[in-house]
């Protein structure tokens, strides 16, 4: 799952991350990302301009343009899915084939202590989420979770950070933080609703994260020496359901570099969780990993149109790891219907190779999916995706399933 931008007031402040290059490079690792509402991300992405919107209730009467001029920005999304696996999965699901509704709601609360009249650089955000509903991999029994919005019914803070501006080449950032907002995410892979192409499983699926169901503390660091160039660095708690440095939990280190064009982006990180774990019958003193993201535009077509292509990778030790190498990719179509200028098309592939145990034979489960988000209203989405996963759970006598989703998005 993931934390979500505010509108454009919120995306603009993400393009003062890489000065003046183009949108697509921009958004790459910055503090309010992973994901916003659908229409906020495709104009973000591809360049174009940001429509003048308050979201379905309206300007409130016009205390929304006031609150924003003095700092204050309060938004909120309603996510809501249906989901439908097409084969029935006894060996690693529960053997039944169900259709299910669940749901996703953010409230986020940002203050721009310049625009409030204190001091200036500094940002406090707070981001309320709210889950409901059944798990759709719970019939599916895949390990790389085919929606990225499949969490536990619950509601609670989940991000309250502060960040202080340094400049326009540093800043830091303290509280509870989504790691992958800023860390191992890509642009173009955001399009797709398979959980991998937010986060690759050879992180989520190994060590406790920062990331849904429930962000932790963190303190993060970040250089951006040019306007083409960043390096960040980070500590999270290292169990994240217990929101505190704890012993015997551990921290998590992760840092990352990047560089981009006009065109492309480039990122390679590596983390390190200092948690004693147990695989195989083995302790280790500590778990680590690598990882590296590109995205590429490859085409532009007629009007705003355009063809991306992306590329995730990541690696952890096979003898300590359930997931020990991860590879995404795929691609992100822009704009092909000439009607249609600011909605996606996109196809792509993630592959987990997993075991049991450090003895066990390695499976790779496979999961393509084909997706379309069309763009209705400024405030309003849909995205149908359909899905084929290959040896779910990584169980070579799993059966393939076929599973899809329906979403749609409300900025209320």
């Amino acid at each position: 799952m993931y934390s979500r931008m505010k509108k454009q007031t919120v995306s603009l402040l993400a393009l003062a991350c890489f000065g003046d290059l183009s949108v697509t490079s921009a958004w790459a690792g910055d503090s309010f990302l992973a994901k916003p509402m659908a229409t906020e991300r495709e104009a973000i992405v591809h360049d174009h301009s940001l429509m003048d919107w308050s979201g379905i209730t309206g300007e409130w009467g016009g205390a929304r343009e006031a609150m924003e001029e003095s700092g204050v920005s309060i938004e909120a999304v309603y996510t809501g899915e249906f989901a439908r696996n097409f084969t029935a999965n006894k060996v690693t699901g529960n053997g039944q084939t169900k259709t299910i509704y669940h749901t996703n709601t953010d409230i986020t609360l940002t203050i721009d202590t310049e625009k409030s009249g204190l001091w200036s650089g500094g940002t406090l955000f707070i981001y309320g989420l709210g889950n409901t509903g059944a798990s759709p991999s719970a019939y599916t029994g895949d390990l790389q979770t085919y929606s990225n919005i499949d969490a536990p019914s619950n509601w609670l803070i989940y991000e309250a950070w502060y960040e202080q501006q340094f400049g326009r080449v540093a800043s830091l950032l303290v509280g509870l933080h989504d790691l992958n907002s800023e860390f191992y995410n890509s642009d173009y892979a955001s399009l797709f609703l398979q959980s991998s192409f937010g986060i690759g499983p050879d992180m989520s699926g190994n060590v406790a994260l920062s990331i849904s169901p429930k962000a932790g503390l963190a303190a993060r660091l970040k250089i951006t020496p040019t306007g083409h160039t960043y390096i960040q660095a980070a500590v999270y708690d290292g169990n994240p359901a217990t929101r505190g440095f704890k012993a015997g939990e551990g921290k998590l280190y992760i840092a990352e570099s990047g560089v981009s064009s006009e065109t492309a982006t480039y990122k390679v990180g590596y983390w390190l969780h200092t948690a004693a774990l147990t695989f195989g019958g083995n302790t280790f003193t500590k778990d680590y990993g690598a990882y590296g993201v590109i995205d590429q535009q490859i085409a532009t077509l007629d009007g705003d149109g355009s063809i991306g292509w992306f590329l995730q990778y990541g690696y952890a030790p096979q003898g300590r790891n359930t997931v020990f190498s991860y590879v995404g990719s795929g691609f992100h179509l822009h704009g092909m219907i000439p009607s249609r200028a600011e909605d996606d098309l996109g196809i792509a592939v993630a592959r987990a190779n997993t075991h049991a145990s450090a003895t066990a034979a390695n499976v790779a489960e496979t999961s393509m999916e084909l997706t379309y988000r069309l763009v209705a209203t400024p405030w309003f989405t849909v995205q149908p995706s359909f899905q084929v996963i290959q040896h779910p759970g990584g169980d070579v006598a799993a059966p393939t399933v076929k599973a899809a989703l329906l979403r749609f998005e409300i900025s209320l």
